[in-house]
């Protein structure tokens, strides 16, 4: 599977990886992923360089992931320690080693660097104002999608009165002012309102510009994958897009808010989870059916003015490919 490389990926919630070996699938592999005693995850490639068995059928033992086929002990950095085969004084092959990953563990999420192996890595992509006196509920879905129509469905600011006319996008607000737009190869910013079509003259994008300066933006987005909704100052709904293959994306979508009281939170958490859940469920059922799959392919499609978002993601994301590229 294709795509940006040299990058932190959030690939799971912490609380997913435990002390015994859970395989999933992501960027088209199949990993396992599990926890020593000193409670760092870890991940390798989920294939026993042996004769190829699933290692996440095996077990932790001794601090080592062991493969379940023929009982081959690997440590934390993948090396194989013991082939019982071969006897305790036994010596190990050369090359009998499982791919490992480096991780990190921040934010509630295991974070996999996704690229070559390096000295020193680059800060995690987050946004920094959700670090502290944040509390926040999780919903967890996948699509049969791939991950750039994903993030393009939540970057596209003129669907809302169409596809979500019963919710988010009452008010048959359909005529798109602006949006204004700001964009690097770290992210993207939006700042964007959406009106009735009454005949009024839209703002100007220098207007536009003006208006937006010193104001936080209603939609930001991180390269490889991680989006924000500013609903309020003290809520916000964070997206993390995960590519599990080619046909198929993991949706991390959680609600940030401050609300001390436990009981209280829990239940905002819940009601918001059945909320976003269903909002959701209403752009998938269009999502579903875009051609081709790969946004990366969309030759054909013909954008707009209110696409300046998705014309923005696309244009980065084939920069930041073709450096993977170049980069070998």
């Amino acid at each position: 599977m294709r795509v940006l490389k040299d990058h932190w990926y959030p690939v799971l919630e912490s609380h997913e990886v435990g002390y015994k070996p859970q395989g999933v699938e992501r960027f088209g592999q199949r990993l396992v992923f599990w926890r020593s005693i000193d409670h760092i995850p870890h991940a390798h490639v989920d294939r026993c360089p042996h004769l190829g068995a699933s290692i996440s059928q095996g077990k932790i033992c001794a601090n080592r992931i062991v493969c379940p086929f023929h009982g081959f002990e690997f440590n934390t950095h993948g090396d194989c320690l013991h082939i019982p085969a071969n006897g305790k004084m036994g010596k190990i092959p050369k090359g009998m080693t499982l791919k490992s990953f480096q991780l990190q563990e921040q934010h509630g999420f295991i974070w996999l660097w996704w690229g070559t192996s390096r000295e020193t890595y680059p800060e995690l992509p987050f946004f920094s104002h959700l670090e502290e006196g944040w509390r926040f509920g999780s919903v967890v879905v996948e699509w049969p999608v791939h991950y750039t129509r994903a993030i393009e469905n939540q970057l596209d600011v003129a669907h809302l009165p169409f596809v979500h006319a019963t919710t988010i996008g009452k008010g048959n607000r359909t005529v798109v002012e602006g949006p204004h737009v700001e964009a690097n190869l770290q992210g993207i910013k939006v700042w964007v309102t959406n009106i009735r079509d009454d005949g009024r003259v839209q703002r100007t994008r220098s207007e536009l510009s003006n208006a937006a300066e010193g104001k936080e933006p209603g939609l930001s987005f991180l390269f490889p994958g991680l989006w924000l909704l500013n609903i309020s100052p003290r809520i916000k709904n964070l997206l993390v897009f995960v590519p599990v293959n080619e046909h198929k994306t993991r949706y991390y979508l959680r609600v940030y808010h401050q609300i001390r009281f436990p009981l209280i939170s829990k239940l905002f958490e819940w009601v918001m989870g059945i909320s976003n859940r269903f909002i959701l469920h209403q752009d998938k059922r269009v999502v579903i059916t875009q051609t081709p799959t790969n946004s990366s392919e969309a030759s054909t499609d013909r954008l707009i003015g209110a696409d300046v978002a998705i014309t923005e993601f696309r244009r980065i994301h084939r920069i930041l490919l073709e450096q993977n590229d170049f980069a070998g």
